[in-house]
């Protein structure tokens, strides 16, 4: 992830969605159990995301805006 934008990710979506993920222990926890190895990919990152918020983050944030592969990069980041 570059320096740029949103704390390094390309847009507000993007951001916000990993503070979503990553600030809630209980969802990180989970997360970590869903993805043992790693995420495998953008559709399994989005879908996961979906799963949880449905088309928005819990303060409105479009899902449908989010880079997926940066939320990838995220989760096997952690």
């Amino acid at each position: 992830m570059s320096d740029e934008g949103w704390s390094g990710y390309t847009n507000r979506e993007t951001w916000n969605t990993a503070v979503w993920l990553f600030n809630d222990q209980n969802r990180y926890e989970w997360m970590q159990a869903q993805f043992p190895s790693g995420c495998s990919g953008p559709e399994s990152a989005e879908r996961f995301c979906r799963d949880i918020f449905g088309d928005k983050t819990p303060d409105k944030c479009l899902l449908d805006n989010v880079n997926w592969q940066e939320i990838v990069e995220a989760i096997n980041e952690e």
